[in-house]
């Protein structure tokens, strides 16, 4: 699958209330990947049928999670070690993130999301949020390290209350 990653439009803002978001999303690993550009069509989707425009995104890409996570699906529980990790840049009303956040909870692929309000600008340092084997393992290396002290669940609530919805 290529990288898709769009740059931010020049429109002014829709109204005085519209922010800014970045969606950063985890889809479970058990989705084919012929399957992975129907599920960023349909997140795509759901933005603009809630009124938000997308700004900039890439496609998700396969990567090792820190840390297994669960996901119940049709009453059965599944681990994954791995997963799809993308991102959506998008301008929309505040009023609209609880109707996103609704369909996304429901959602039997996403693991994983988080939204922030960011700003419209490109934050990205090389464009590219692939490292190098060997970078990543040197990353994952140091942050096993300083991380074997830190609670899972403790972490979770952390994130949580970060989260903007």
């Amino acid at each position: 699958m290529e990288k898709e990653i769009t740059t931010p439009s020049k429109v002014a803002p829709k109204t005085d209330s519209s922010k800014i978001y970045e969606l950063g999303y985890i889809l479970v690993s058990s989705l084919p990947d012929e399957k992975i550009a129907d599920e960023v069509a349909a997140l795509k989707d759901l933005l603009a049928a809630n009124g938000a425009d997308v700004v900039s995104s890439e496609d998700p890409i396969l990567i090792d999670l820190a840390y297994s996570m669960t996901k119940v699906v049709a009453a059965q529980r599944q681990k994954y070690s791995r997963g799809y990790f993308g991102w959506v840049k998008f301008e929309g009303e505040p009023e609209s993130l609880t109707a996103i956040k609704k369909v996304l909870d429901l959602s039997a692929t996403m693991l994983r999301y988080l939204i922030v309000k960011t700003v419209r600008e490109n934050t990205l340092l090389n464009g590219k949020m692939v490292l190098r084997k060997e970078e990543r393992e040197e990353v994952m290396a140091e942050e096993a390290i300083e991380t074997e002290a830190l609670d899972v669940p403790e972490v979770d609530k952390v994130i949580d209350d970060l989260a903007i919805v």
